[in-house]
């Protein structure tokens, strides 16, 4: 099966180009920034840090800085989930439908017994869910608290009782992932794109490298996850980027599902809101015949034949 190609790769690469950073904007825990001369280092994510244990402190009145809470999501893992979302960001996605999120104390702060009172009051709803329901914690990124995160994931585990989910960009310091990892049943990796270069032309300030850093990381933990990729006219769609996503994906021996997810344009008030350039566009939007498409080529290049490719549009 072959699919058509729409933009080079020179071409793909001038929409970040185009684009105006918040200058002021800095991931919180000192593992990125994007203004000044302060860059990311490889010593400074590579640094050894004991991980945070939530069991041996008051995690319970453990605050984090979160951006909203939904009760009943669907979307973001199995079953019937209890949405959090934190803020705080190591990445600058150019299509990022919430950039409100990317620093941390655009947050409103909260402390995990309110959040655990919350889900726990609607426990039966996600575990008699199809799928089994649970817990989901996205952004921005939960890596960039995560003291916060593993608290309330060790909260979700052992006082609630529920599934625990991370989505994530896969970025971050070793300690973020030793800290958090021990208490997540699943992972949300969210793969920008699968060729170096544009990696780091989408999201501006991170490298593919470091995702596949945090892939062997939960491999190694034999933790499950689900590869989230937007799929974006010209920019993420082309024959070769889905090759080289399969190619990602047919390493792996805990991937379970590969979500496309399309791209939207729902967010772009939040960006002139913040006074940032949106570069992208209505034309960039995949029709859901394409979105048909790509999940017919991903499973016809998967050598794992069970894991389940969702298109949204079937």
């Amino acid at each position: 099966m072959k699919l058509n190609n729409n933009l080079s790769l020179n071409q793909r690469c001038l929409f970040s180009n185009k684009t105006t950073l918040l200058e002021e904007s800095k991931c919180q825990n000192g593992e990125c920034s994007t203004g000044g001369k302060k860059k990311l280092g490889a010593k400074r994510l590579t640094k050894k840090k004991a991980p945070f244990d939530p069991s041996k402190t008051d995690y319970m009145n453990c605050e984090g800085y979160v951006h909203s809470v939904e009760s009943m999501g669907s979307l973001e893992g199995p079953g019937n989930r209890f949405l959090l979302f934190v803020t705080g960001c190591p990445v600058r996605c150019i299509y990022c439908e919430n950039p409100d999120t990317w620093v941390n104390k655009n947050g409103t702060k909260m402390r995990v017994n309110e959040l655990a009172k919350k889900a726990k009051n609607l426990k039966p709803y996600y575990e008699f869910s199809v799928g089994g329901g649970g817990v989901t914690c996205s952004g921005g990124d939960p890596l960039s608290q995560p003291e916060f995160v593993s608290s309330f994931f060790y909260a979700m585990k052992k006082d609630v009782g529920l599934h625990t989910c991370l989505e994530t960009s896969g970025q971050g310091s070793q300690y973020a992932w030793d800290t958090i990892l021990p208490h997540t049943d699943l992972v949300l990796l969210c793969i920008k794109h699968p060729n170096a270069k544009m990696y780091k032309e989408i999201t501006r300030t991170c490298e593919l490298d470091r995702m596949l850093e945090f892939l062997k990381e939960i491999e190694k933990r034999n933790i499950p996850w689900w590869c989230r990729y937007v799929v974006i006219n010209g920019l993420t769609d082309n024959e070769q980027d889905l090759i080289e996503l399969c190619e990602i994906c047919n390493k792996s021996k805990t991937l379970q599902r590969i979500d496309l997810l399309a791209y939207h344009t729902l967010g772009e008030h939040k960006w002139k809101e913040l006074g940032l350039k949106y570069i992208m566009g209505e034309g960039l939007i995949p029709k859901k015949d394409r979105l048909k498409e790509i999940a017919e080529f991903l499973r016809s290049h998967l050598t794992n034949k069970n894991v389940e490719v969702n298109s949204g549009a079937e």
